[in-house]
């Protein structure tokens, strides 16, 4: 997920995220809703059999939390010390991924998938890569 700057962010003390997914109309969005350098937060929505591709961020930790839909996660070691892992989640389901943890997500069937996503430290760095 890319940087957030402060000013591309509603950094609002309260947001109603019906209210907004209702204001975002069809999938594929995504709303910042804070940013700062300690992390960003971001509101997104993507349909079904979308597809982000596998990356890593050498410096920051990615947190997922699905509120509608599912979504197969596929977290990968790029060393390839450990074994990929798949993972289905739905509504409820809290996802890390530690730095340097290679991951992917799919949205499974065939409803939207809403997430809520952080990535902690908010930095714009060119060292965070899409895997080949």
């Amino acid at each position: 997920m890319p940087f957030v700057s402060a000013t591309d962010a509603l950094n609002l003390r309260a947001v109603d995220l019906a209210a907004l997914k209702r204001e975002a109309g069809p999938a594929p969005w995504r709303r910042p809703l804070a940013a700062g350098p300690a992390g960003r937060w971001v509101l997104l929505e993507w349909p079904p059999g979308f597809a982000a591709p596998a990356h890593q961020h050498p410096n920051a930790q990615e947190v997922f939390h699905v509120l509608e839909g599912r979504a197969v996660f596929r977290f990968r070691d790029p060393t390839g010390e450990a074994p990929a892992e798949d993972v289905e989640a739905g509504p409820g389901t809290f996802l890390i991924g530690p730095r340097n943890l290679s991951h992917a997500i799919a949205v499974a069937g065939d409803a939207p998938l809403l997430m809520l996503v952080c990535v902690a430290p908010n930095e714009d760095r060119p060292d965070e890569t899409v895997d080949a």
